[in-house]
């Protein structure tokens, strides 16, 4: 939703949306966020809010949530990994950004999300899981 949207309008707003999806394992607080602007944290908040419709806060944490399923859909990294990429504390923080978010887990949406592999030469798996030999 958020790295797919078309960039805002006003300057700063884009650069510091631009900043956010391309480091969301860094400093993102609305004081950080503000210092890098050259805004107040007021003038930050009312610029995210007429542009955007959101908070600082709640644009970043959608933006890290977004990452982490792609990472998610695309990788092996075990879930405490992705959290450290996107930028969450840890693993629960990101299983409750994801609930927000998603309404589902990280290990369910991974799940669902995960490409199917299909077997080497066409064979079958067998039930038990385990391929059959020639």
């Amino acid at each position: 939703m958020f790295l797919t949207a078309p960039p805002p309008d006003h300057g700063v707003v884009r650069d510091l949306t631009g900043h956010i999806a391309s480091r969301p394992n860094a400093d993102l607080g609305v004081p950080a966020l503000a210092g890098r602007a050259g805004l107040s944290t007021r003038q930050l908040t009312r610029l995210f809010d007429t542009h955007l419709g959101t908070t600082p806060s709640r644009y970043v944490r959608a933006v890290r949530t977004e990452v982490a399923a792609q990472l998610l859909a695309c990788t092996e990294l075990p879930l405490a990994a992705v959290a450290r990429r996107c930028g969450f504390g840890s693993a629960e923080t990101l299983r409750q950004a994801f609930l927000d978010h998603y309404d589902t887990s990280p290990s369910a949406y991974r799940t669902a999300n995960r490409p199917r592999v299909s077997p080497p030469n066409g064979s079958t798996p067998e039930p038990s899981g385990r391929a059959r030999l020639p």
